[in-house]
């Protein structure tokens, strides 16, 4: 009994939902249908043409004046400029010149029309040049008339404003006047201008828009003194107020003043901190200043600027000082920091290695970094890939030269050398030179023998490639090195005889590449390697006579026999031997050379 009592109060609850349910459903029908009732409603008070019909009282709806609300927007507009220049008669003043720079302005201006609309403009605007230098449109006309109006209104704007050049460096817009003045002004202007900046250097370089004007004056138009006079202010108040002419860098005022090196080292950094925290790194005077504190600050100051730049150096390796800043540290940084500044580099390395500076801070790199198996696959691998653009500049050229043959006199200048020198015995690096090397040459010797291979029919006889040709074959490991022998070896088994032009053997630069190749026959023999006089002798017997009535050919069979290969020598006396006489004959030294050696 329970249980279909139990039942029933079940079905009773479905039913009670049901018709809910059916409700709900009435309800939404006849909602859409007021919904859409009013639509049409709507559509039917509008006629074909789009205007909406008159009411039933006669009316016609409201429409918005759009050129009465323009007008009105316009004036709001005139009236807030009026505001911000503070006075009518300024605004006006803005109104004018503008009118006038519309004209100046435009390329196709004559130049007899230039000197009237200049003439017209000076007019109007001297004696209230203040009023409209600090407008983003209104010093966009000065500009224009220091551009086009020649040195006489150059010297007219320049003496109005010249006592608030300081002020106008800090401002967003009238910065570009003074900009204008160390490009178009007179040298009398422009030391101005480098002069007034006396004592106010260090603040100015830590203002975003004031740091430019700071560096174009330093990097493009200051003389020695007024650059080291600008340095000098980083050192310290004294040196701000008293600049001493024979100190042009840091390491010369502590040389100077051994007795302030503590208190000048802490100004310079308390000075140089904020640029750093900023991250202002484009300014050519901020790499010079963080080259010279790294070369001379404690370990600690150091550490702390590298742990604030090692993500950072990118932008700054472009300039000579820039590039010394990355190298320094590259050198002083641990390895975890060499890592971090190198990944940095990642999908730039072709660019850097290009770049006349950039390129030394990879060289600085390959000389420090222990861990060559992060060099192959973060640095070495995207350069390898990109080996034609290293081919087509001649400083990816130096990288490659760098690979094959590290601190070689033969590719590399002394200063440059030098420079690289100054790397050496840092703390961070514990592998031994030679290991390093030969293991970043493990790396690369496939990819640019392979190059070499593929280009060396017109390479072999570029006397800008011979010297790095005889270096990769020398230092550098792989069956392609057998392979360029062989095609050398071709070239040199053609018939030679005296006057023969276009032959092999007239070529200074390529007999100087193949002696090369002979020298190092030794060590190879001595390797159990092939040696290339061996593969020139089955490729050229039947040639060789011939070379000793040339003075090269005889200097080339004279270093096949200082070989000391047994069977090369044997041979050479084999073939040269019956053509005594001939060779007592001939005029040249090389014909002397060879007759000693047999």
């Amino acid at each position: 009994m329970q249980s279909k009592k139990k039942n029933t109060e079940t079905n009773d609850e479905i039913r009670q939902f049901k018709a809910m349910k059916q409700d709900e459903y009435k309800t939404s029908i006849k909602t859409t249908k007021v919904d859409i009732d009013g639509v049409k409603a709507a559509l039917n008070s509008y006629d074909k043409k789009g205007v909406k019909r008159k009411s039933e009282d006669g009316n016609s709806s409201e429409r918005k004046d759009w050129k009465k609300l323009k007008a009105e927007k316009k004036e709001l507009k005139m009236k807030r400029k009026e505001k911000n220049l503070g006075s009518s008669e300024r605004y006006e003043l803005s109104i004018q010149a503008k009118k006038i720079w519309e004209e100046l302005r435009q390329a196709n201006c004559k130049k007899e029309r230039q000197k009237e609309l200049c003439k017209e403009l000076i007019s109007k605007v001297q004696g209230k040049l203040k009023s409209l230098i600090y407008a983003h449109d209104t010093v966009r006309v000065i500009e224009t008339l220091l551009a086009k109006g020649g040195e006489e209104y150059r010297t007219l704007v320049f003496e109005e404003l010249k006592d608030d050049l300081v002020n106008l460096s800090k401002i967003k817009y009238a910065r570009f006047f003074v900009l204008k003045i160390l490009r178009y002004g007179t040298r009398a202007q422009k030391d101005h201008v480098i002069n007034s900046l006396k004592g106010q250097v260090v603040k100015l370089m830590k203002h975003k828009i004031a740091s430019d004007v700071v560096e174009l004056a330093y990097n493009d138009y200051a003389n020695a003194k007024q650059r080291s006079m600008m340095v000098q202010e980083f050192f310290g108040p004294q040196f701000r107020l008293f600049h001493e002419e024979d100190i042009k860098c840091l390491d010369d005022a502590l040389k100077k003043h051994p007795e302030m090196k503590e208190y000048i080292l802490k100004d310079f950094r308390s000075a140089l901190q904020p640029i750093i925290d900023k991250g202002v790194f484009t300014n050519t005077m901020v790499h010079t200043l963080l080259k010279d504190f790294l070369s001379s600050c404690s370990v600690g100051d150091r550490n702390g600027v590298i742990e604030a730049l090692k993500e950072s150096l990118v932008p700054i390796i472009h300039t000579r000082d820039g590039a010394r800043v990355a190298m320094l540290c590259l050198w002083h940084g641990s390895n975890k920091d060499r890592k971090t500044i190198l990944k940095s580099f990642r999908t730039h390395f072709v660019k850097i290695a290009t770049e006349e500076h950039g390129h030394m801070v990879l060289l600085a790199a390959f000389d420090c970094v222990d861990d060559t198996q992060f060099m192959k696959k973060v640095v070495l691998s995207e350069l390898m890939d990109e080996l034609d653009k290293l081919v087509g500049s001649d400083y990816g050229l130096r990288i490659l030269r760098y690979l094959v043959a590290p601190r070689s006199p033969t590719f590399f200048q002394p200063c440059v050398l030098a420079v690289l020198s100054q790397g050496d015995g840092n703390a961070a690096s514990k592998k031994d030179t030679d290991i390093r090397q030969r293991e970043l040459q493990a790396v690369v010797s496939i990819p640019i023998l392979r190059m070499l291979l593929a280009n060396l029919e017109h390479w072999a006889v570029n006397p800008n490639w011979t010297l790095f040709i005889g270096a990769a074959v020398k230092t550098l490991v792989g069956s392609e090195r057998d392979t360029i022998f062989h095609k050398v070896a071709e070239m040199y088994s053609k018939p030679y005889f005296p006057g023969t032009e276009g032959h092999v053997l007239e070529l200074a630069h390529t007999t100087k590449m193949v002696t090369y190749f002979i020298k190092c026959d030794k060590e190879r023999h001595e390797a159990q390697q092939e040696t290339f006089s061996s593969i020139l002798l089955k490729k050229a017997e039947d040639e060789l006579v011939g070379w000793t009535s040339c003075n090269r050919g005889c200097f080339l069979l004279a270093n096949m026999l200082e070989t000391e290969i047994p069977e090369i020598v044997s041979h050479i006396k084999k073939l040269v031997t019956p053509h005594k006489d001939k060779l007592a004959k001939q005029k040249f030294i090389g014909a002397e050379v060879l007759l000693k050696k047999i």
